[in-house]
């Protein structure tokens, strides 16, 4: 797997930021278009590519694959809402593409809204402190 690892660390040097331009109810977000547009790029030039598919009944599938023929696979059960109203394919498609988009994330090891650093030889790559909390915070 050396090929694929080599290629997903060049690309992780060169993919830019996946801006948040959606707005739901809690928030701004990345849609899977905004993902995609992203990343496919950056993952092309190093010979990458994303594929998802649908196992069983309720499985999405993640492949990432690399020219050589090495792959990396992600396995996420697909979570349905039950409690929506409405058209059951609606709630299923927007299960699906919800779920598609945080496995690439996640596959890819990458945030939708991180902040890269705009010169070319990537700068400081210190890991920022993170903040504590109390448990104040949950109630």
């Amino acid at each position: 797997m050396s090929k694929l690892i080599e290629a997903l660390i060049e690309f992780h040097k060169s993919v830019g930021p996946i801006r948040e331009l959606s707005q739901a109810q809690y928030g701004a977000y990345a849609d899977l278009q905004t993902v995609l547009a992203a990343v496919t790029p950056a993952l092309y030039d190093q010979g990458l590519i994303i594929a998802q598919t649908f196992k069983d009944e309720h499985l999405l599938v993640t492949t990432l694959a690399h020219i050589s023929g090495e792959t990396m696979e992600s396995v996420t059960p697909l979570v349905i809402g039950e409690h929506r109203k409405g058209n059951v394919l609606h709630a299923w498609g927007g299960a699906v593409t919800y779920q598609r988009r945080y496995a690439i994330l996640a596959l890819l090891n990458l945030a939708a809204g991180m902040q890269q650093d705009d010169d070319a030889d990537h700068g400081d790559r210190r890991i920022p402190t993170a903040t504590p909390i109390s448990d104040d915070d949950f109630f």
